[in-house]
């Protein structure tokens, strides 16, 4: 079996995405660059965001974090990262109380452990 970690180095980003966004938005690739660079100048602190609120323990901005990461993730392509997001999210709804987010910490640097090369991969010409 395949664990969600072996499936992220196979594929990190899916270019299809993207070029299917560009096609709706009438083919410019400057929208499409602008998004992806706003992605990537934000992704780290997207991070760093679920990291402080493992630390403060407030569960409300945990989820608003992991809900931010997954959505941009997925509009962007970036698959594994939505992926994680997704992890990360079910295990936040499954914590019985926010005294427990401390256990979360590995799949938050897990997560982290993607951002060089989901920032590397989005960075190359995918259209």
């Amino acid at each position: 079996m395949v664990s969600e970690y072996e499936e992220c180095t196979d594929a990190l980003v899916d270019p299809t995405v993207l070029t299917e966004l560009q096609a709706e938005l009438g083919g410019d690739p400057t929208i499409i660059s602008t998004f992806v660079g706003n992605y990537v100048e934000l992704l780290p602190w997207r991070v760093d965001r679920l990291h402080h609120a493992l630390e403060k323990v407030d569960i409300e901005d945990a989820m608003d974090a992991v809900l931010s990461l997954k959505t941009s993730s997925h509009m962007v392509g970036a698959i594994c990262m939505s992926r994680l997001a997704t992890e990360l999210e079910i295990s936040i709804r499954l914590l019985p109380n926010a005294a427990h987010l401390d256990e979360l910490h590995p799949l938050v640097n897990e997560i982290e452990h993607f951002v060089p090369a989901t920032i590397r991969e989005l960075g190359t010409p995918l259209l």
